[in-house]
């Protein structure tokens, strides 16, 4: 049986490694994505502590620390307002990769499906070719049984004259 070989299979195996690096690409970004919201949580963490600190001190010693622990505050909102800026930057970023992902996945798809019928169409190609291979070394067989063995030309069940 001839080797099956089908002329878009060096397009599918890009495609499949395509397909693999943008896994790889949505993954570094949603790690990221998840990276940057532990930040968030964590200077929110701070700026909660701080007021909680603050606010078990007694009056003068708070009224003395309140404007530095404001302005502190307010430092660490803009670095999270910047944090949530670069949140939404890479949540972008995440819907093309994740569009790019699914259209290569079903270019790749459509191709493996391209692929089995071609094997299928291959595979009953070489069977008729096959049979009829069969059919002639039959055939040819029983042309040399007929010419040896007059027996062999007379049809089944005796001769009719």
């Amino acid at each position: 049986m001839r080797r099956f070989r089908w002329p878009l299979q060096r397009l599918l195996e890009v495609t499949r490694q395509r397909e693999l690096a943008q896994r790889a690409e949505l993954l570094g970004v949603s790690r990221e994505m998840a990276r940057v919201r532990h930040e968030i949580a964590r200077r929110r963490r701070i700026i909660r502590a701080s007021l909680i600190e603050l606010s078990k001190k007694q009056l003068p010693a708070r009224m003395l620390q309140q404007e530095v622990v404001m302005v502190c505050s307010a430092s660490r909102e803009r670095e999270i307002k910047q944090l949530n800026e670069q949140l939404k930057d890479l949540e972008r970023q995440r819907k093309e990769k994740t569009a790019r992902l699914i259209k290569t996945k079903n270019s790749r798809e459509t191709l493996e499906k391209m692929r089995e019928r071609a094997r299928q169409a291959h595979w009953r190609q070489q069977l008729k070719v096959e049979q009829k291979e069969l059919d002639e070394v039959a055939h040819v067989s029983f042309a040399h049984r007929s010419r040896k063995d007059p027996a062999v030309r007379e049809p089944a069940g005796g001769r009719h004259d």
